[in-house]
């Protein structure tokens, strides 16, 4: 009984959704990029497949080009960052300035919703 109750407890922990910390955002050519930290807690590997943002349309980057979808392996986290995966809104709505905020939603293949609140530099 003691097992199954163990058991139980370490699905429960697995269940965790990724997180993003450390949150950024900086314009550039074409939009706002955000660079963060996702993190993923689970056992299995995570894959960001689409976004969406009241400040205009989400692109999923990695470096110069447009991908599918961006990995955060199990158990461990992925850094968005110039030059590497990250994320791109474009399309803006508005042109921001520094110190104003970005909100993207990032959803994972498995369904879960990553927020991440950026401060644009």
């Amino acid at each position: 009984m003691k097992l199954l109750i163990a058991l139980a407890l370490a699905v429960l922990v697995q269940q965790k959704d990724p997180t993003a910390a450390d949150a950024s955002a900086v314009i550039v050519d074409g939009g706002v990029a955000i660079y963060a930290t996702l993190n993923n807690p689970t056992m299995y590997d995570a894959y960001v497949q689409s976004g969406t943002s009241a400040a205009g349309k989400i692109e999923l980057r990695d470096g110069g080009k447009t991908t599918s979808n961006i990995t955060i392996p199990s158990f461990g986290y992925v850094e968005l960052k110039a030059g590497g995966p990250f994320v791109l809104v474009k399309d803006l709505k508005g042109q921001p300035k520094a110190g104003d905020s970005v909100t993207v939603k990032l959803e994972t293949d498995g369904g879960a919703v990553i927020t991440v609140t950026a401060i644009v530099k």
